[in-house]
């Protein structure tokens, strides 16, 4: 009998074990749901916020796109200094690296002496900002620089040269008008990069203009001729102590012009990259002899 008995209790020790093993199970298996489950919803919240976040940003950038845009648009508007008198001239000037059309507003208003100056119309252009690729820095620039000084062909990008060449040309076209197409009356001018833009938009472009004021650029080696430009009337100033853009490549890019009719050089001994006194004196001489 008691043998029975003890048997009796080891059973239901047994049971009760089981039975606690079974509900230990089933709550095991609740909880290991209920993780799946939180694990499962939290990955789709990461990857609902991931996604919302991720428009959210590209929409700011679209925004924050035309905003700059919209201000492109306006860091281009030139300083414009109208004739005081009857209106017969044009003078586009562009300027150079990191400069602004402000630091020019005077050259032709008082520091370039020129017969004209009160006939004439003053339009200084604004270059657009970019990084530059050789200094990673912003900069007002006609067109990026692998490499500085300018010193050959490869350290520039000439893409960008015929995107400020066209932007020059419409001022050209609208100054036409206004003159009655004499476009014989409309001057191009600039300093460093400035220079070189304006080189080249007068020698590729279809009319023969009055002339340009190139002070301290180059001639691009890829730009055409376009048309007889023999007598086209060139300022070609440059210094031979010039750090920016070197005189001996200078000479190379001229090769093409030095020749032509319608170039004067003006090299300067000992002139560095800048507009000297004595360079405004010889371009209000020049403008006197070439403004009819």
């Amino acid at each position: 009998m008691a043998e029975q008995k003890e048997d009796e209790e080891q059973l239901v020790r047994s049971l009760g074990n089981s039975e606690v093993s079974e509900e230990l199970k089933e709550k095991s298996q609740c909880l290991t749901f209920k993780l799946k489950l939180i694990i499962i919803i939290s990955a789709s919240v990461l990857i609902a916020g991931a996604t919302i976040t991720t428009i959210l940003l590209l929409l700011l950038k679209d925004n924050s796109n035309n905003d700059n845009n919209n201000k492109y648009e306006e860091d281009l508007t030139p300083i414009i200094i109208n004739p005081v008198s009857n209106y017969t001239h044009c003078i586009i000037w562009l300027h150079g690296l990191y400069a602004t059309p402000e630091k020019f507003e005077n050259l032709f208003k008082t520091e370039v002496p020129f017969a004209k100056k009160n006939n004439t119309k003053i339009i200084l252009m604004r270059a657009p900002h970019q990084i530059m690729t050789f200094s990673k820095e912003n900069a007002t620039s006609w067109f990026d620089l692998f490499s500085f000084p300018i010193n050959n062909t490869e350290c520039y990008n000439f893409t960008d040269v015929i995107k400020s060449r066209k932007m020059v040309e419409k001022y050209i076209e609208q100054e036409a008008k206004e003159l009655k197409g004499n476009y014989k009356n409309i001057f191009l001018g600039g300093h460093s990069q400035g220079a070189c833009i304006t080189l080249h938009t007068a020698y590729n472009y279809k009319e023969l203009l009055g002339g340009v004021l190139a002070c301290s650029g180059i001639l691009f080696p890829q730009g055409e001729i376009v048309g007889d430009k023999n007598k086209l009337k060139i300022f070609l100033a440059h210094g031979d102590k010039d750090e920016s853009i070197p005189f001996d490549f200078h000479l190379e890019t001229v090769k093409r012009i030095e020749n032509f009719e319608g170039v004067k050089k003006y090299y300067y001994k000992g002139h560095k990259h800048n507009i000297a006194d004595f360079e405004k004196i010889d371009m209000g001489s020049f403008l006197n002899e070439s403004m009819i």
